[in-house]
């Protein structure tokens, strides 16, 4: 009889584990730090939008290196870096990343609703959308999370025998806390999670494209006919088609890359009862391909701010080439901040 460690499914979730992670801790942490060293420059600093994308940033950052670089050490160096902490640390790794995770994904949501108020209320954003409001709705976000996942500083530790000898670690130590754990967090983890982000993500995403389908389709109306309309018609065609496909990237990539991490601990309490070895083998594989997609949404937000936009990609080339920037401050603001934040709109 096969062994689960014979099964190629689990020597495929091991080779995955161990390869895969070291790319996207690179690529995603070195993305990230550009993102915030780019959207901290003193002409693009004060906007809301600045202030959630940056807080995106650190928070991708923070779940690389809270979780993924775990699972890279537990599979490739074989010591479980939670495991070896004490119970504290033990608590507080979980309570993290649960938090940070849970976080980036509410930040997509502060930077779809600073969009649409921008699309549909563009008089008022000044007044809704500054840059104390952000930081209050970003502090008040944190602290929300902090409260929910707060279980996770009480109900994790070390389970002892008859003999007080530690049998498991970091794991919960009540059985009704269990149960809570296995049957009813993941239901709420996945609406905070994902549900209520990626709702609010597909209708406001919605919303804003059928408005800025709408006001090119008034706008061609009212242009009085000259030679230089064709034009003008076609890059505004341009500019609509371009930031529709973002719009779109960014629902979908968010839904593909959350949706597994959500569905598989939901089901893993009923596939794991009187599972066969190749059954767990397959599970494994499962649980290692859903994680690295999560983390891979937390990787590759650069790429789309990159993607969205000439200005984005300018201000890349001279934070690298470390050259001055030699452009008026007024113009160069908005046309920047509008193509970043077009990225998770």
């Amino acid at each position: 009889m096969m062994n689960l460690e014979d099964y190629i499914q689990y020597k495929a979730a091991l080779s995955l584990w161990r390869y895969v992670p070291p790319f996207l801790i690179v690529f995603g942490i070195t993305g990230n730090v550009l993102t915030i060293i780019i959207l901290l420059q003193k002409h693009l600093r004060n906007s809301a939008t600045s202030t959630f994308l940056v807080t995106l940033a650190i928070s991708d950052i923070l779940a690389l290196i809270t979780g993924l670089v775990r699972q890279w050490v537990k599979y490739t160096f074989k010591v479980d870096i939670r495991e070896d902490l004490t119970v504290t640390g033990c608590r507080i790794h979980w309570f993290v990343v649960y938090v940070v995770t849970q976080f980036s994904s509410w930040m997509l949501i502060c930077v779809t609703l600073e969009r649409i108020i921008s699309t549909f209320l563009p008089h008022t954003r000044r007044v809704f959308c500054k840059q104390r409001n952000a930081s209050i709705a970003v502090a008040a976000i944190f602290l929300t999370l902090c409260l929910l996942n707060s279980h996770y500083l009480f109900g994790y530790g070390d389970k002892y025998n008859g003999n007080h000898t530690i049998i498991e670690r970091c794991v919960p130590m009540e059985d009704n806390y269990t149960h809570f754990i296995s049957y009813s967090w993941t239901w709420i983890d996945l609406c905070v999670f994902y549900l209520i982000p990626m709702l609010f993500l597909l209708i406001g995403n919605m919303m804003i494209i059928f408005k800025v389908l709408d006001s090119h389709r008034r706008s061609r109306r009212a242009v009085v006919p000259s030679t230089n309309v064709p034009s003008t018609t076609a890059t505004q065609r341009n500019k609509t088609s371009s930031l529709t496909v973002l719009l779109m990237l960014v629902s979908a990539l968010f839904i593909i890359c959350i949706t597994p991490i959500v569905v598989y601990p939901i089901g893993e309490p009923y596939w794991i009862q009187g599972a066969s070895e190749q059954r767990l083998a397959t599970m494994f594989l499962s649980n290692a391909l859903a994680n690295l997609l999560m983390y891979s949404n937390h990787s590759v937000n650069f790429v789309l701010y990159f993607l969205s936009g000439s200005k984005f990609r300018s201000e890349v080339r001279k934070v690298i080439s470390c050259k001055r920037r030699q452009v008026q401050v007024a113009p160069h603001q908005g046309t920047l901040t509008r193509s970043v934040s077009r990225v998770v709109s």
